[in-house]
């Protein structure tokens, strides 16, 4: 439990931190975003709670906008 706790929020603090700035687009930040919002769906499917939903679908929400911008220069996000 407490692995996952901490995984949480580790990954809660990654994702504002990129909400919260402006994101520019680089090769290294735009490798394995796919296999993070795969993960992200991964643990939705997997059942969650109402405020851990709320904060999977904000995290969801800012690779798919950084995913978007990746691909608007031309850099893989695989």
């Amino acid at each position: 439990m407490k692995k996952t706790s901490t995984l949480i929020l580790l990954m809660l603090t990654a994702s504002y931190s990129f909400a919260n700035s402006d994101f520019k687009p680089s090769k290294y930040q735009c490798s394995g975003i796919e296999q993070r919002i795969e993960k992200i769906n991964s643990r939705m499917r997997a059942g969650y709670s109402t405020k851990e939903g709320e904060q999977l679908k904000e995290q969801l929400r800012s690779l798919k906008k950084q995913r978007n911008e990746c691909k608007k220069k031309g850099f893989s996000v695989d």
